[in-house]
């Protein structure tokens, strides 16, 4: 239960820090009060999950990386590199970066999906 909990909790740091920088390249749109629910199927979820865990990698070794950095230019490098491999993580899964955003933020709405990750991930 520990293990499950502290995977949905990564999940949401995770993808609040890769869909802000994401989103930030995006056009500024206006969000909705209460997000539509969206359908995701099991393929969908399966492929989120897959993205997820090699994002948790990406963001593990570019934390460390990011430890001994003292230079400003240096950081910003590695910041943009980790997103750019953030991204094609995604895209490998085979999701899109908006599909894989949209899911991550449904997951933090929607108790039943939240509950369908949880047992992919058990």
């Amino acid at each position: 239960m520990k293990i499950r909990n502290l995977f949905i909790a990564i999940l949401a740091a995770s993808a609040f820090a890769f869909s802000g920088s994401l989103l930030a390249q995006e056009e500024y749109q206006q969000a909705p009060a209460e997000p539509d629910p969206i359908e995701v199927s099991d393929a969908q979820l399966d492929q989120f999950v897959a993205a997820q865990e090699s994002i948790v990698g990406i963001q593990e070794d570019f934390s460390q990386r990011l430890e001994g950095v003292d230079d400003p230019e240096e950081a910003y490098e590695l910041q943009v590199e980790a997103n750019e491999e953030m991204t094609a993580a995604v895209e490998d899964s085979g999701l899109s970066v908006e599909e894989y955003n949209e899911i991550a933020m449904a997951i933090q709405t929607d108790e039943e999906l939240r509950d369908r990750l949880s047992e992919k991930v058990e």
